[in-house]
């Protein structure tokens, strides 16, 4: 049998907080996690709040209104833990450009990363801004303009990638673009997994994680794999998906820059 899940209906206790969300809501959680919380607390009904939940930036002490359980789904895995497992596999295909960068390893790279954008491409695009964002939207819709954020971080590192690959078409190895690759998708995926990640759990209800599965599913059946190809041969389609990711790039910076003038 899996670990009890408790859905817990608190009420901030902060004196000052005005803000409805954070003034009451609920928390889908494990029960082990949940009593690592509550023991922060001598009163058997006021509990921690889970890190980044309080817009505050820090944690706020909550009372319970109501707790239920949920027996965890037997042989059911969890949407955000498999998103989390893809992070990993991403992270040894980083690893292993860091290496071949070292060797000199044209080749090498030419195959990694035409995997790790494949793995952008279907993880990033596909399932967070096509499945996940829409449904974490409709729940909470404030967060609207974090996903933003993260939807031009993938746009970014894409580019990044693209720039790297025709380095590798000429047989030069773009150092310095390659570790910005690395950097900035390294750190991307530590504030999904430590930050992000948790937040939508919680917000998320047992039919909407049903619901997100489903939809990943459909996102990987879609999915058409980006191949190495040939490294000296010129890729029409290509070339121009790799234009329009640098345009639609352009764009959203010029329009970040002029909302920041005003």
């Amino acid at each position: 049998m899996g670990e009890k899940i408790l859905k817990i209906k608190y009420r901030c206790q902060h004196p000052s907080c005005q803000i409805k969300i954070c003034r009451e809501g609920e928390i889908t959680i494990e029960e082990s996690k949940f009593q690592e919380l509550l023991s922060a607390y001598e009163e058997d009904d006021i509990f921690k709040s889970p890190k980044g939940i309080c817009r505050l930036g820090f944690s706020q002490p909550f009372k319970i209104i109501q707790e239920e359980e949920e027996e965890a789904e037997e042989g059911v895995e969890s949407p955000i833990e498999i998103l989390k497992k893809e992070h990993k596999e991403v992270l040894k295909l980083l690893e292993t450009m860091e290496d071949q960068i070292r060797k000199r390893d044209i080749e090498g790279l030419w195959v990694t990363s035409a995997r790790v954008e494949d793995e952008i491409m279907l993880h990033s695009v596909e399932k967070e801004e096509g499945v996940l964002f829409p449904i974490i939207k409709k729940v909470a819709p404030f967060i609207e303009g974090h996903l933003m954020i993260m939807h031009e971080d993938h746009q970014e590192l894409m580019a990044f990638l693209h720039s790297f690959r025709e380095g590798l078409q000429e047989d030069d190895i773009l150092d310095g673009v390659a570790y910005s690759v690395i950097s900035n998708l390294r750190s991307h995926i530590r504030k999904e997994d430590n930050e992000f990640f948790d937040e939508v759990d919680r917000l998320l209800d047992k039919d909407m994680k049903k619901k997100l599965l489903e939809g990943m599913k459909i996102m990987e059946e879609r999915h058409v794999h980006i191949e190495p190809g040939d490294r000296h041969a010129i890729d029409e389609e290509e070339a121009k998906r790799r234009r329009e990711f640098k345009e639609t790039l352009m764009a959203a910076k010029k329009e970040a820059e002029e909302d920041h003038c005003h």
